[in-house]
Order: structure tokens, then C-alpha cells, then sequence
């Protein structure tokens, strides 16, 4: 029924702890889509943050999920914040809507990821992750952003740019736009790989976009730009 109530859906929503109180607040773009990997047991498991380390230990029964409100996704980001800057919700590591800002691990965290041996398995799973193949929505988001902000605040020179796209091109195919259509704002990548994160979707659904002439989450319209 949540996941029903919420197709196609954008907006806030809000994780209460009916026990100690403590809340989460969280958007998504689509939000059958970001709300279904809280009911996904393999999901809490393999993104260990505080309020799926609480779902899983207290389990749903004790927790209330409410919808804050709902709102263009070009709103979603001001909402966020609004609402974290007025609940200052006890889960949220990130008090920045989509921002690593203030986030640090624990001196013992550090400690253990310094120790930790990776097995092949591991590594096979983070290039996995890389790749974009089995990476949360949310994760998705964060690391578009952060890619971008990146680039923003570190710009190549135009002859770095040029080699990055052609050896790109070669490697995964020419590059593509996205257009939303509601805002008729316009962002270029080098390849669907980067569009793909960007739109927190896989590659495959961006390609069959673009050879379908299809819509992405019923906003995005992919085109490749022609060399």
C-alpha cells in the first residue's frame, strides 16, 4: 500500500522511532522506488547508516514512516533541508540535504577500515558499485553531485577535456545530454555511465532511452551529441 500510494511520486518523507523517538528524514525522486529499499532486509544490510541499523534492530512494527510532504523534484533539495533544519532528526549522519559536509567517522571506524582486509569478493563488489550496478538511489545521488561539484570547483584545462572525451568515447560510447524537460535546463556527460549516476538509474535505462526516445522518470529526455 505505501509503495502503491507513492508511485511516481516525489517528495519528503520521515522514519519515527516509536520507542526512543529518534527520527530520519529523506527524500526521493521516486518514492516507491527510495521507500522499497527500506523494506529490503539485503538492502539495510549492505548500507550500513543509523536508521537501517535501526530498522533492522527494532524492526518496522516499532517505527512509523510519514510523508512530510510532496513536491517537484526541483523543490526536493530546499524541502530536504527545511525539514532537517527544523526536526534535526537524530539518524541523519548528513546534515546537509545530498551533502557529505560535517560528515566524519569515528576515530574507532578509522581504525577498523585501516585494519580491514578486502577479499576478492569485496573488490568484485565495490567494481560493481563502481560500475553503477548495485548502488542505492541515494548513493547514486550523492556521488552525481559530488562528482559535479567537483568539476565545478576543479575545471580541467580544455586540452585535458578533449583527450578525457575521446578516450571515453572509444571506451564506452559517445556522449550524451539530458534535458529536463521542466526546467529546460540542459547538463552534458561524456558518456551514459556518468548520465546514468547522475539520473540514479543503470546505463542500460539510460541506452534504452535514448533508442526508444523515451522519457526517464517521465522528466529527462537523453540525446547523443553528435561528434
Amino acid at each position: 500500500m505505501i509503495l502503491k500510494d507513492n508511485k511516481e511520486k516525489s517528495g519528503i518523507y520521515r522514519w519515527v522511532n516509536n520507542i526512543n523517538n529518534k527520527t530520519y528524514v529523506g527524500s526521493g525522486v521516486n518514492l516507491t522506488k527510495r521507500l522499497r529499499s527500506y523494506f529490503n532486509k539485503n538492502e539495510l544490510n549492505r548500507n550500513p547508516r543509523p536508521i537501517q541499523d535501526a530498522l533492522l534492530k527494532y524492526g518496522h512494527k516499532y517505527f512509523r514512516l510519514e510523508i512530510m510532504e510532496y513536491c517537484l523534484e526541483t523543490k526536493l533539495l530546499e524541502r530536504e533541508q527545511f525539514y532537517l533544519d527544523l526536526l534535526i532528526p537524530d539518524y541523519n549522519i548528513l546534515k546537509s540535504a545530498y551533502s557529505l559536509l560535517g560528515f566524519k567517522h569515528s576515530q574507532e571506524t578509522i581504525y577498523k577500515l585501516k585494519a580491514k582486509i578486502i577479499s576478492p569478493e569485496h573488490k568484485e563488489i565495490l567494481s560493481l558499485i563502481h560500475k553503477g550496478k548495485i548502488v542505492s538511489y541515494e548513493t547514486r545521488n550523492k556521488l552525481a553531485i559530488a562528482t559535479a561539484n567537483y568539476k565545478n570547483n576543479n575545471p580541467l584545462t580544455p586540452e585535458a577535456l578533449d583527450n578525457i572525451r575521446s578516450k571515453t568515447t572509444v571506451r564506452e560510447g559517445v556522449s550524451v545530454s539530458v534535458l529536463n524537460t521542466q526546467t529546460n535546463e540542459v547538463k552534458e556527460f561524456t558518456n551514459q555511465t556518468e548520465a546514468s549516476l547522475f539520473l540514479g538509474v543503470t546505463r542500460q535505462a539510460v541506452y534504452n532511452a535514448i533508442k526508444r526516445d523515451t522519457l526517464i522518470n517521465g522528466i529527462y529526455l537523453i540525446s547523443k551529441i553528435k561528434q
